[in-house]
């Protein structure tokens, strides 16, 4: 089926294959009940939409992850995308030396500017690992064109050595900084309208590696039009003040977008009760 669909998004214009992806938005809607009432939530009780409105953001929503898949397997085909955006010189121009990091987050399509945009300083990023053996390969494929290496999840959390490893030799982590990925180490954290856990491990790292952080954000305008949002984000104090001071500096910048996107942002289950 993978291969089917890279092979269609080959030859098919992205809109034709959009349309026929809605049409089992509706199914998808009815059978997912634990996404749809996550995403109802969302929108009633963060956003304070109506009903009927808050129910009609579900399924554009849906449809906007829909199309975050699609999209995905269009750059597998090999078709292009653009991104651009004034803030775009933060990544274009990282220093040679330095240690950085780049938090991510479950809003639009991060993970399509690591397909299109070559790094100029080598990039370890956190992946999720149970995806399929075809797309993890189209996935190494790209990232690697683009000076990116993949770092699957482990239950043993030993992805945290690699990334530790990989800030002490000069190099650039990304990591999505909105889900814990099973950790309990959480920091609370006000985000629209109400205390939210954020996972500990990104900020921990970040502080204990001295490393400057970038928040991005890249979410989608047009068929094939991105814009890229980064902000380098600023802590105060130290120790573990600052690394709670970096995750609410993280969370309100996550909360403009998400506010200014809130169609693209995808965590279909209840965050605030994480």
């Amino acid at each position: 089926m993978h291969r089917a669909l890279i092979s269609l998004a080959h030859i098919l214009p992205l809109r034709l294959l959009y349309g026929c992806m809605s049409l089992a938005i509706p199914f998808y809607v009815l059978l997912d009940g634990r996404g749809r009432r996550a995403s109802y939530s969302f929108f009633r009780n963060r956003m304070g939409y109506g009903r009927v409105r808050s129910f009609l953001h579900v399924f554009v929503n849906m449809y906007n992850m829909g199309k975050v898949v699609i999209d995905r397997f269009a750059a597998y085909a090999g078709k292009q995308f653009r991104i651009s955006g004034q803030d775009r010189y933060l990544y274009d121009t990282l220093v040679p030396d330095g240690t950085y990091m780049m938090l991510s987050s479950h809003v639009g399509n991060f993970e399509l500017s690591g397909y299109m945009i070559p790094s100029p300083r080598p990039v370890k990023t956190l992946v999720y690992a149970g995806e399929n053996a075809q797309v993890m390969a189209q996935r190494s494929r790209l990232f690697k064109d683009c000076n990116i290496e993949m770092v699957p999840v482990k239950e043993d959390m030993s992805h945290l050595f690699i990334l530790n490893d990989a800030l002490q030799n000069g190099e650039v982590v990304s990591v999505a900084a909105d889900r814990s990925f099973g950790s309990s180490k959480t920091v609370l954290c006000p985000f629209m309208g109400q205390e939210a856990p954020f996972p500990a491990g990104p900020f921990t790292l970040a502080v204990r590696r001295g490393a400057k952080v970038l928040a991005v954000f890249v979410v989608k305008e047009g068929v094939r039009d991105f814009r890229a949002i980064v902000e380098e984000l600023q802590a105060d104090g130290t120790g573990q003040a600052r690394v709670e001071s970096l995750a609410k500096a993280y969370a309100t910048v996550l909360e403009r977008v998400t506010r200014q996107y809130p169609d693209q942002w995808f965590n279909f289950y209840d965050f605030w009760a994480a």
